[in-house]
């Protein structure tokens, strides 16, 4: 499977455009030496990369009401402004994985927090593509096997029960997966932060085990909707070098 770039994947499916935010952000966190206080104006700026980076700050909360940390100023101080380009590449991340599977397999998806959503129990899909370079990690995406027939026969327009084949429901999600994740690498490199984008890995897992990889930032994410639940984990060390 080829990786697209995002260009090529927002024309073929529609995608939206990167938030100015985003890039001005990512451009300014390349830098390595960018103020605080610089960084705290654009995240304030822009409505989601705030809560993005409260829920991570919060990581007991259960909800966006239970925030115990309340400003972006006090998250940087907590989190760390690497943690910052993280929760900016989630924003188009965000963006592409709902409106790929609302293109794709005609379910509309909605953000919501990640402790809302029972834990995944016994077998499920796992598609993994990792990253490295100058900026090094992993976007995981999990996924209930029921799930995954579902939306794999949504988009191949065949009943779920007739995919028993695994290497048919494995190529669907890691078409998915190379979708959602084209434009973070995308804007990576828009942001002087290249790296070599590796093709993506499908599995059934039996349990949830810990994302492993570089030390940076991680957040998790969770998405709703008719029935579907999808799991997003990403982790990320901007400045690997």
């Amino acid at each position: 499977m080829t990786t697209l770039d995002y260009k090529e994947l927002a024309a073929k499916y529609g995608l939206e455009p990167i938030p100015d935010s985003v890039t001005r952000l990512t451009q300014l966190l390349a830098k390595q030496d960018a103020e605080l206080e610089a960084i705290a104006r654009v995240v304030t700026a822009d409505p989601e990369l705030t809560v993005r980076l409260l829920r991570v700050a919060n990581p007991r909360a259960t909800s966006d009401e239970e925030f115990a940390i309340e400003t972006v100023e006090e998250a940087l101080m907590r989190t760390g402004v690497g943690c910052v380009l993280l929760l900016a590449m989630g924003v188009p991340l965000t963006t592409a994985i709902i409106k790929t599977f609302k293109t794709m397999a005609g379910i509309q998806l909605q953000s919501v927090h990640p402790r809302s959503v029972a834990p995944l129990k016994g077998e499920h899909v796992c598609g993994s593509i990792g990253f490295s370079g100058k900026a090094e990690g992993r976007v995981e995406l999990r996924m209930a096997l029921p799930v995954a027939r579902r939306v794999a026969g949504a988009v191949l327009g065949v009943d779920p029960q007739e995919l028993q084949d695994p290497h048919a429901v494995s190529d669907t999600i890691g078409e998915l997966l190379n979708i959602v994740t084209g434009n973070f690498k995308s804007n990576l490199c828009d942001a002087g932060l290249d790296c070599r984008i590796q093709p993506p890995k499908v599995t059934i897992a039996s349990e949830v085990t810990p994302l492993s990889g570089p030390v940076g930032g991680l957040e998790r994410m969770a998405f709703r909707g008719q029935g579907v639940e999808v799991f997003v984990t990403m982790v990320v060390n901007p400045w690997a070098d």
